[in-house]
């Protein structure tokens, strides 16, 4: 249900019949409005935190962001967290670049990097649905496209859809690995980077690729 306690499919109050769990029934949500819970047969809310057990804390605080627009705070270091890629730190210094300049150094990342952040991306989803986490898994990805994907400037599909979608393909492995609740999390950084917006790259050709849009596009100066 929504923040005013109502169901996401109707709109109207919650009514049986219902989902097997509180994960089951986020993995089943049509839509997704921030914030939103689950209510069980007795009226007791479970938030999305508690719906998606370990992790779930980390899980909201990175949906809540996304949902809510949010941009990078003055003073993080985006340099920093650039830099703790998901394969382990680099040192190529920062660039901030448009979403345009960036979708074009794509094919210049080196490929063996990007088949290494791969394997990292899709490392802990055995592990989740070993331990009988499936469905919080399912959950937890349903609702990270679902507020992720917004419309698409017909001006500029062509490169809006490619930078949408490298953030998507990272959104899955950060929101992965925060389900897990492992302290050891290697997309914990870039998790972050995503959720303000930024789209980090990688490293081409000397330089730590990060590509902003929007807001941040002008706050840094970048064309």
């Amino acid at each position: 249900m929504d923040g005013a306690g109502l169901a996401l499919a109707t709109g109207h109050p919650p009514r049986p019949p219902g989902a097997t769990s509180p994960a089951a029934a986020l993995a089943a949500a049509p839509v997704a409005t921030w914030p939103l819970a689950t209510v069980n047969d007795d009226g007791r809310r479970a938030d999305v935190a508690a719906a998606l057990g370990t992790g779930g804390a980390r899980v909201a605080t990175l949906l809540g962001r996304i949902a809510g627009g949010a941009t990078a705070p003055a003073g993080v270091d985006i340099a920093g967290l650039a830099a703790a890629t998901p394969v382990g730190p680099v040192t190529e210094a920062l660039a901030l670049v448009g979403v345009a300049e960036a979708v074009e150094a794509t094919a210049a990342v080196d490929r063996a990097w990007l088949d290494a952040v791969e394997r990292s991306r899709a490392a802990p989803r055995r592990g989740l649905e070993a331990a009988g986490r499936g469905i919080e898994l399912e959950a937890a990805l349903h609702l990270a496209m679902l507020l992720a994907t917004g419309p698409v400037d017909d001006s500029v599909a062509g490169v809006a859809r490619v930078a949408s979608g490298a953030r998507l393909w990272l959104l899955g492995g950060a929101i992965a690995w925060a389900l897990t609740g492992d302290a050891a999390d290697p997309f914990a950084c870039w998790a972050d980077l995503v959720s303000y917006g930024l789209w980090p790259v990688g490293p081409v050709g000397g330089r730590l690729l990060v590509a902003v849009d929007g807001v941040q596009a002008t706050q840094a100066g970048v064309a």
